[in-house]
């Protein structure tokens, strides 16, 4: 018997998460805009993306004969609100691997469609594997990708770790919504707003729905793996590891009365900056392991912190300094050299 969609809703609702609806797993005219941006170099170094072109072009392909892709989300929106007391970590690193939570919540959800559907094929997938899921969850009947690049609903905001599962069950597409994001209608759009813009300290969007990579902070601090520009240090004072700042100046998430992190999922604390800065390996994998700051590597969080520490004048600093002035990683060798010269043109 075939499910009715509040039913198909009740299987994610159930999980925790929110549903989002039913899309094509095409997404051709978000496949373009990918492709002039790639083009243009605003990926800066994350190469990986450049891959598996055919995939991002028709998801289908990651499973044969797959027709359509029901869209869900995790909302881990944790109620914080601007100023900003750093320096910190970004929302969704507080939280364990959203990456095998959400597998395990779809791997459920299957089982539960396979009663239904005895000889359905089905994958969940979340952003590791090569799916503009913003452009899935833009194809359903709310929601739109804001000037912020994020993908935003009118009531659940843009705090929302997207994912899927691409089925050959030939459900019902949603129609999408037909917002015109440069309108501010009940219904989403950013219209004239340009709170992200003004409060993203680097310009990395100042051009309209489009990220330049090369200025972010988060691509920073997690995904580049050699030493941080010393314009950007700034900026590493309020977070280390990624940034929330044009999530959260976003009326969106300023407004809205649901989509909050569920209960029954833990915040998690991390260690004081000089622990990070001079941590070994079993220390990393202690309290880093399965969450998803290992993607900066321990290299990379070390880096992070000491130059947090930096530009707070914390005052272990120089303790930090010493006890990693002697380790033969090229990033903390050459962050070491520029904290030394930052601390000299402080001191003048």
């Amino acid at each position: 018997m075939a499910l009715a969609r509040s039913e198909l809703k009740r299987l994610f609702v159930k999980e925790g998460l929110e549903f989002l609806g039913v899309s094509s797993p095409e997404t051709p005219e978000a496949f373009r805009r990918f492709k002039r941006w790639l083009g243009e170099g605003r990926q800066g170094g994350m190469h990986f993306l450049e891959n598996h072109s055919a995939l991002r072009e028709n998801p289908a392909g990651l499973l044969p004969g797959s027709v359509c892709a029901l869209v869900f989300a995790l909302s881990y929106d944790q109620r914080e609100s601007l100023p900003i007391q750093g320096p910190q970590v970004a929302q969704y690193a507080r939280i364990r691997d959203y990456h095998r939570l959400l597998r395990q919540s779809g791997a459920r959800i299957v089982r539960e469609l396979k009663t239904h559907y005895p000889n359905a094929q089905a994958r969940v997938f979340v952003d590791s594997a090569p799916v503009l899921e913003r452009a899935l969850a833009a194809q359903t009947e709310r929601g739109f990708i804001g000037k912020n690049t994020c993908y935003i609903h009118p009531k659940l905001g843009s705090f929302l770790l997207l994912a899927g599962i691409l089925t050959s069950i030939d459900f019902e597409k949603d129609s999408p919504s037909q917002v015109d994001p440069a309108m501010h209608l009940p219904d989403g759009g950013c219209g004239a707003c340009r709170e992200c813009q003004r409060v993203c300290p680097t310009g990395a969007l100042d051009t309209d729905y489009s990220i330049d990579s090369r200025k972010c902070l988060a691509y920073w601090t997690i995904e580049h793996r050699g030493p941080i520009p010393e314009e950007y240090w700034p900026w590493l004072g309020t977070y280390y590891f990624g940034c929330d700042l044009c999530q959260l100046a976003c009326p969106y998430n300023m407004k809205k009365t649901e989509g909050y992190l569920p209960e029954n999922i833990p915040v998690r604390d991390y260690p004081d900056l000089f622990e990070i800065a001079t941590m070994n390996q079993s220390a990393y994998e202690y309290h880093f392991g399965g969450t998803p700051l290992t993607r900066a590597k321990r290299e990379g969080l070390r880096r992070n912190a000491l130059i947090a520490m930096t530009v707070t004048r914390h005052p272990q600093l120089q303790a930090a300094v010493a006890l990693c002035a002697s380790d033969p990683a090229p990033v903390l060798v050459e962050t070491v050299r520029q904290i030394e010269s930052w601390r000299k043109r402080d001191a003048s």
